[in-house]
C-alpha cells in the first residue's frame, strides 16, 4: 500500500489559470488522534508533528477553529529557480467555510484580500480501522491571466505545494513509525 499520493496541476484557458491539488496519506493511526492534531495545529503549529513548519505557519484568529473563523497563514516561499536565494515571507487570511466536528472536515477559502490566488481547499480525516485512517487534503487555487507578476507567482505554486505536500508526507511517515 501507498504512503500518499500527490497531483498538482497547472490548467489554462484564455481568462483563468487554474491550480488544482489533491494530497492522500495513508496514516498509520486512529483517525481521532490525526483530527486532533490538525486542530492542534491551527491553534499553535509550534507543538505540530503534521505542518510542515519551514514553509509555512498556521493560526487561527482568536485561537478559535470554528466555521466562519479566520486563518492566518504566514508562508516562506522557496525560490524555484534559485535555492541559493532566501525565500520570500508573505501573510495571507482564508475564511473557515465549513467546519465539521463529527465529520472530521474543515473547509477553507482565500478572503478578499489575497494578492493573487482565489479558491482554497478542504481536510478530512476517513477512519480505515481502528488504528488507521485516510487524510485527504484538495482543493483548487486560480488567478487571471494576463499580469506578469500574477502569473510567475502562480507558476511558483505548484512548486511550493509539492515541497509542502511531500514535507507533510514525511512528517506523517515519522510520527506513524514513533507510536
Amino acid at each position: 500500500m501507498h504512503d500518499y499520493t500527490l497531483t498538482t496541476t497547472r490548467e489554462s484557458d484564455d481568462q483563468l489559470v487554474k491550480y488544482p491539488y489533491r494530497f492522500e496519506a495513508n496514516v498509520s493511526m486512529p483517525a481521532r488522534d490525526v483530527w486532533q492534531e490538525w486542530l492542534a495545529t491551527l491553534i499553535d503549529y509550534r507543538n505540530s508533528w503534521l505542518w510542515p513548519t519551514r514553509y509555512s505557519q498556521p493560526s487561527v484568529e482568536g485561537g478559535v477553529v470554528e466555521k466562519g473563523g479566520r486563518v492566518i497563514m504566514t508562508y516562506q516561499i522557496p525560490n524555484p529557480y534559485d535555492a541559493t536565494r532566501p525565500d520570500a515571507n508573505v501573510s495571507h487570511e482564508f475564511d473557515i467555510t465549513q467546519f465539521n466536528e463529527q465529520d472530521m472536515f474543515f473547509e477553507y477559502l482565500t478572503s478578499d484580500s489575497h494578492s493573487f490566488l482565489k479558491g482554497g481547499g478542504s481536510f478530512k480525516v476517513e477512519p480505515v480501522s481502528d488504528q488507521s485512517c485516510t487524510l485527504v487534503w484538495e482543493g483548487e487555487y486560480r488567478h487571471d491571466t494576463g499580469n506578469a507578476r500574477t502569473e510567475a507567482q502562480g507558476d511558483a505554486f505548484p512548486f511550493y505545494l509539492c515541497t509542502f505536500f511531500t514535507t507533510a508526507a514525511q512528517n506523517i511517515r515519522k510520527a506513524g513509525r514513533s507510536r
